[in-house]
């Protein structure tokens, strides 16, 4: 059996943590989901409607994105993750707001 040195086991440890970090960003850029995703996804979930507000925050390598829409005489407080999981739904009815 091949005995490795100290130095040998840091580098198979180091190439191992930049091999990983690597498949994890590629995850991250391949997953996310873009502004046109997002809305898609909001109005899929609310029923359809009109989006009135929009607003995109950026957290790291993602984005979050946060609409309100009406359909009809209902109000949708939305939000949706950078990976397009609706994180937060909030409904309200009335003609006024």
């Amino acid at each position: 059996m091949k005995k490795f040195s100290v130095a040998g086991i840091i580098g198979i440890v180091a190439g191992a943590v930049v091999v990983l970090a690597i498949i994890g960003f590629i995850a991250v850029v391949v997953l996310r989901v873009d502004a046109a995703e997002a809305q898609s996804i909001a109005l899929t979930q609310t029923g359809g409607g009109e989006i009135v507000s929009q607003e995109i925050s950026n957290e790291g390598l993602w984005n979050e994105y946060s609409y309100t829409i009406v359909n009809g005489n209902n109000w949708y407080d939305i939000e949706i993750s950078g990976f397009g999981q609706v994180t937060e739904l909030e409904q309200s009815a009335g003609p006024v707001r």
